[in-house]
């Protein structure tokens, strides 16, 4: 009866098992497959003797649990014996921990070098967001070429933090990049069961890359300040003084030799090496073109505006400047580093662009600074970069060397001129011993009427002006039209209130002359400089625009004061781009009345006569 009773349970038992199976385990294929389970869900020889299972594992893999029917509570054995009839074979837990690792540090560069850097010393700073980092670094560029990362140290940190710090030493200047690279790690964990459990947990690198320049100029030149004139009528090195003065300080600006190596130049306009800022209305030279595309190479920032009669087909040297420093004044919303552009009949003047200023500011950064021999630069005059302003026309340059308050003057009126923005306003700026002013003037009181204006003839003192009279002498290029009357007018009243006036001209109308001669005496002369072969064009000239007057000006007794630039005494040069500068300076009054004696007296004529100016050498072809 026993053995019966048991059958019949394990009969049911394996009725039950098998409908409750057969759905969860069917094939892909549709077919019913039983799933195995360990120990089968039956008893075995142990359990049929002692009614239970041979150990806890096996009972939880079997899940069996034991459940009441509706003929009652099973017994014990069956209870032990039975699959389970409510629930499928749940999968074994793990035995596998979590992997207790931690998270890979995060490495960042807090500091590096400026690119380019002129120091062959560079020191990186960098943190790991984790405690207790370890730091490795890695070199690569010019002479190291090792990939393998090699321990740095760290320096300390702060909650949460580790920091390092590495430097490196005898970096070669070199227009090929170099790169530094930094990573972090930390100890792995310990008491994990993985296989081969690593010893750290290293994270990915941060990188840095730059480049280590040397400064290089191609000659050495200190530009002397004060007053330089070419002599049209001297050798060549004489008719060019004036170009050469430019030319050499171009190639004595200090820039980075990676440049013209292929390097690229730095975009961060703090990191360019120099500045030069240059208007004229007229180069065709191919020494200064040669020159300022060299200079924009070695990364100096080169920005030149001409006028626009010359054009790349008819100026090859400008040709030259616009292919290799561009055209644009503006590139993508920011100044161009370098161009060359022509402002369309004028830039801020409604006409011509006549200015001539050349500035000059080295500005390389540190730790080269000594390099730095050329600073705050201004040269003005009557003087293009032309064959006609050497071989042609008496020309002046008057420099003034390391006045930073001048050099921003100039520099902030070059910046309004090359927006192409059209202006009338005329501007004045007095720095100490200079003054200047920039045209066009539109309705204002002319500047030249003002200044000659405070002249007064007599009551000249303290070794100014002649016997106690006031004494001006005027170089001008151009004079004629309603401008020129009325200036005429103003200087022979000068010489009505006892003045000794001399001037000289080149071309004037016959009206301006007979104003300044008719009815003079000894205190007054009126000489030609131009003169001509064919009785129509000049080939020699003088294209200054100066005025110097030493006595009494205003309330100062004993004045010695120049004014030179670009501005004639014509209607144009109202609403032209014009400079004038103004100098109160007994050395600079005593250098250009010396030229003006030595011009007349070397080409000069008493007879009037009124030719017409050259074409070519930078004039319009």
């Amino acid at each position: 009866m026993v053995r019966r009773s048991v059958g019949f349970v394990s009969m049911i038992g394996l009725v039950m098992s098998a409908a409750l199976v057969s759905p969860l385990s069917a094939r892909a294929d549709g077919a019913s497959s039983p799933t195995p389970v360990t120990g089968a869900g039956l008893p075995t020889s142990s359990a049929a003797a002692g009614g239970g299972p041979t150990s806890a594992s096996a009972g939880r893999s079997s899940g069996a649990t034991p459940r009441a029917t509706a003929e009652g509570p099973l017994s014990a054995a069956a209870a032990t014996t039975a699959a389970p009839t409510t629930a499928p074979p749940t999968a074994p837990p793990s035995t596998t921990p979590a992997d207790p690792r931690p998270t890979p540090p995060v490495t960042t560069i807090t500091s590096a070098p400026a690119s380019p850097s002129l120091s062959r010393t560079a020191t990186f700073t960098f943190a790991a967001n984790q405690p207790g980092a370890q730091f490795s670094c890695r070199l690569l560029g010019p002479g190291h070429t090792s990939t393998a990362f090699r321990p740095c140290p760290a320096t300390g940190g702060s909650a949460g933090t580790t920091t390092g710090r590495m430097s490196y030493t005898g970096l070669a200047p070199s227009p090929n990049a170099y790169s530094f690279s930094v990573r972090a790690a930390v100890a792995a964990a310990q008491g994990t069961t993985t296989s081969s459990p690593a010893p750290q947990v290293v994270g990915s690198a941060d990188a840095a890359s730059w480049r280590v320049y040397s400064v290089y100029a191609p000659t050495r030149y200190s530009p002397p300040g004060g007053a330089r004139f070419n002599t049209p009528i001297g050798n060549r090195a004489a008719q060019r003084r004036n170009l050469t003065h430019v030319i050499r300080t171009i190639n004595a600006m200090p820039g980075y030799k990676q440049g013209t190596q292929g390097a690229p130049c730095p975009a961060n306009p703090a990191q360019w090496p120099g500045r030069i800022r240059i208007s004229f209305y007229s180069m065709v030279d191919g020494a200064f073109a040669n020159a300022a595309r060299a200079a924009s190479q070695r990364c100096i920032s080169v920005q030149l505006l001409m006028n626009n009669h010359l054009t790349a087909a008819t100026d090859y040297s400008w040709g030259q400047l616009e292919k290799s420093l561009g055209t644009a004044v503006y590139s993508g919303g920011r100044d161009g580093r370098s161009f060359a552009h022509r402002c369309s009949f004028g830039c801020r003047g409604h006409g011509v662009l006549h200015t001539k200023m050349y500035l000059f500011d080295s500005t390389v950064p540190a730790p080269a600074q000594a390099a730095n021999r050329i600073r705050n630069t201004v040269m003005v005059g009557s003087s293009n970069i032309t064959s006609n302003a050497s071989r042609v026309q008496w020309n002046d340059l008057y420099t003034i060397r390391g006045n930073a308050r001048v050099h921003a003057d100039y520099a902030q009126m070059f910046d309004r001129m090359k927006s192409g923005q059209k202006s009338s306003q005329l501007y004045t700026y007095a720095e100490g011993m200079y003054s200047s002013v920039f045209w066009p003037q539109g309705s204002a009181t002319d500047p030249y009427r003002t200044w000659l204006g405070a002249v007064r003839c007599t009551g000249a003192n303290g070794g100014a002006g002649i016997n106690g009279r006031t004494v001006v002498y005027v170089n001008m290029h151009a004079w004629f039209g309603t401008r020129g009357v009325n200036l005429a007018q103003q200087i022979r009243g000068m010489y009505n209130h006892g003045c000794y006036v001399r001037v000289l001209y080149s071309f004037m109308s016959y009206k301006v002359y007979k104003i300044l001669h008719a009815n003079t005496g000894s205190r007054m002369s009126v000489r030609r400089t131009a003169f001509s072969r064919d009785g129509r064009t000049t080939y020699l000239y003088s294209h200054l625009k100066n005025i110097d007057i030493s006595g009494h000006v205003g309330s100062d007794r004993s004045t010695w004061l120049v004014s030179t630039g670009s501005n004639n005494f014509t209607d144009e040069g109202t609403h032209f781009d014009e400079v004038a500068l103004r100098i109160r300076s007994r050395a600079a009054y005593n250098a250009y009345v010396r030229h003006f004696k030595y011009i007349s007296a070397r080409r000069s004529s008493p007879v009037y006569a009124n030719y017409s100016e050259p074409t070519g050498g930078g004039r319009v072809p």
